[in-house]
């Protein structure tokens, strides 16, 4: 074990002498002041978890910018004796990986919602890959991988605890992203010929309300239906379908944010739903909570945008 793990960080070194420079793209700071308030009360909230917490994002290297959207730490300090369990949507058609002290996951495209304990003084990575980004590493159809959570290093075996914890113990934030984009960058994989395709036709289907079935995604790319499906059945391992409905319940719940009290009937029929039921069904099939829940989750997200 400790031999592999030394072959790891040699192949590291012999391809990064000189620290990469990550660019960040987002840096939510935590809130000194509320480490007293939280000992005062004794209760620790959604709120109050994201103001003792800090989270910075940094984009990949221009190496992996077809396959990774980015990377991202989240580090804590929440007073003796709390605990939180953070929630989180993982409803995009996207692989993401978690690395904690204890080793790392991934989860596949599952429409779930995942919750860790959140305790003393921490911290965790993460990635985020593009859609049909995890494909060049899983080197098998996208729709094979299984749903949920799976250990790291049973897809990636240099993936180690011992890596884990080496990643982690880096203080420096922009240094441990740094550290993440090697580890990729040592790994052999090759970009897929559709993968710009496949994002272009994300972008597109997440801008455009007036693509609202397969057909128009077809047209307006100039690529038979029977060939698109099976692009990303192989490569982002759901439908085109899938894509465009998860789009439209985005648009339908953003709507909601600009009520106080959504009318969620209205937003339905809005939306071509023959009911409030229908829709509800829907959005949680694809994301894992109602809209409801969704829209709270996210309440204090969309007002900071709005300041």
């Amino acid at each position: 074990m400790a031999l592999q793990w030394h072959k790891v960080l040699l192949r590291q070194s012999i391809l990064h002498i000189i620290p990469v420079i990550m660019e960040e793209l987002f840096h939510k700071p935590a809130k000194k002041e509320w480490q007293s308030q939280l000992r005062r009360s004794g209760v620790l909230s959604a709120r109050s978890f994201s103001e003792c917490s800090d989270i910075r994002a940094f984009s990949p290297s221009k190496e992996l910018a077809s396959r990774i959207s980015h990377y991202w730490i989240l580090r804590w300090n929440i007073p003796e004796g709390m605990t939180y369990k953070p929630t989180e949507v993982l409803g995009a058609p996207v692989v993401n990986i978690f690395f904690t002290r204890s080793g790392g996951f991934l989860y596949g495209l599952s429409p779930k919602t995942i919750e860790y304990d959140a305790r003393h003084n921490e911290v965790i990575a993460g990635i985020t890959f593009l859609p049909g980004g995890f494909h060049p590493y899983w080197k098998k159809p996208m729709h094979t991988l299984p749903k949920g959570k799976i250990q790291l290093r049973d897809i990636i075996p240099d993936a180690t605890p011992e890596f884990c914890q080496h990643l982690l113990a880096i203080p420096e934030d922009s240094l441990l992203a740094s550290e993440l984009d090697k580890f990729f960058l040592g790994i052999q994989a090759q970009d897929s010929l559709h993968g710009q395709t496949i994002q272009s036709i994300f972008e597109k289907i997440n801008s455009d309300p007036n693509l609202r079935s397969v057909a128009s995604v077809s047209d307006a790319f100039r690529i038979p239906e029977r060939t698109l499906q099976h692009i990303f059945r192989e490569e982002v391992g759901t439908s085109v379908k899938w894509v465009i409905l998860r789009a439209r319940l985005l648009e339908a719940v953003m709507e909601s944010f600009g009520e106080d009290e959504p009318d969620w009937a209205r937003i339905a029929y809005q939306y071509d739903y023959s009911s409030q039921a229908h829709f509800i069904t829907d959005f949680k099939r694809v994301f894992g909570v109602s809209p409801q829940r969704y829209r709270k989750m996210n309440w204090d997200d969309f007002n900071q945008q709005k300041q």
